[in-house]
């Protein structure tokens, strides 16, 4: 059998009284469960049945049966409305952030450091909202971004791009790090020149420290012409703490610094050279509401003071 209907002309009201009169087989208690008068319930199964050009139900004094018609109408019927019920408790989910995905992006050394804890602290308050960690190279951040593979990203303020929009969370600095066997004490500041006249150990091309290291370099007209080339921050540390060179990292990678003994490390310039860190989205799209509860929740919770530098180590 086959509805000749228009679904643009058929109303949730009228199936949900046709569902909720045949679940019953009372016009009576239908209208007691939709909360509407016995008439209002039977004109809306009326209508129904004009849409479909279709008895639905058969009406005596004392029952209500369904009609062939009205049998296979009802579990479809039934189907949509429940569906649409899961699906309105779904948005209703999302809105309220009670649950969601967000992808987020960031360096692997942010990854380690400073993101883990605030992962923690947010999903315990919002236990079923799930954070996609995508630990990635700095220079690959703002295609993420800008391409929409994720929500929000973490990374150095870019200059001003067409679609990325950038927000300063905090200002790091750099960090020189070199061997103790240079016998460079917390007093001594060393400039760039010391830095050229050691073997230097550089970050990859596309690393945003790369970029501000050789830029402030060049400021004052020294080109530091890298003796090795990494791509991460932890193989650096382990190459100056062989013996291999020194090397200027990321200020928030102190802690892992701290682990080896033989590095030294103290800031580099710290009051000429920061390096803004910045909360990355889309300029043109919506954050999803578990987007939004976790880029407040950062704005809120980021740590916004750099750390100070340890006194050195005898």
């Amino acid at each position: 059998m086959s509805f000749h209907a228009s679904l643009g002309n058929l109303s949730l009201k009228q199936l949900r009284a046709f569902v909720c009169v045949a679940e019953s087989r009372s016009f009576t208690s239908a209208a007691t469960l939709l909360n509407l008068s016995q008439s209002a319930v039977s004109l809306l199964v009326r209508e129904l049945e004009s849409e479909l050009g279709l008895k639905l139900l058969d009406r005596t004094t004392r029952s209500v049966r369904m009609t062939e018609a009205g049998a296979e109408l009802h579990p479809v019927a039934a189907r949509v409305l429940q569906d649409l019920g899961a699906a309105i408790a779904g948005s209703r989910e999302l809105a309220d952030r009670r649950r969601g995905r967000v992808r987020f992006a960031c360096s692997p050394l942010q990854s380690s450091l400073l993101v883990p804890r605030l992962i923690g602290t947010f999903k315990a308050r919002y236990p079923h909202i799930t954070i996609v960690l995508r630990d990635t190279p700095g220079g690959e951040i703002i295609d993420l971004v800008a391409s929409g593979e994720v929500d929000l990203a973490l990374g150095v303020l870019p200059a001003d791009t067409p679609f990325v929009a950038a927000e300063p969370l905090l200002t790091d600095d750099l960090l020189l790090i070199h061997p103790r066997s240079y016998g460079w004490g917390p007093r001594r500041r060393p400039t760039w020149k010391d830095i050229a006249a050691h073997p230097f150990i550089a970050l990859g091309e596309h690393n945003s420290t790369r970029y501000l290291v050789d830029y402030h370099a060049a400021q004052v007209g020294v080109r530091l012409t890298p003796a090795c080339e990494v791509a991460f921050v932890w193989t650096a540390i382990g190459m100056v703490d062989a013996g291999l060179g020194l090397s200027l990292i990321p200020g928030h990678a102190r802690p892992i610094v701290q682990k080896f003994a033989d590095v030294a490390m103290q800031p580099f310039e710290p009051q000429r050279i920061k390096r803004p860190i910045a909360l990355m989205r889309h300029r043109q799209r919506t954050l999803s509401p578990a987007a939004e509860a976790f880029a407040d929740f950062l704005r809120e919770n980021f740590p916004r003071h750099d750390r100070r530098t340890p006194a050195a180590r005898p």
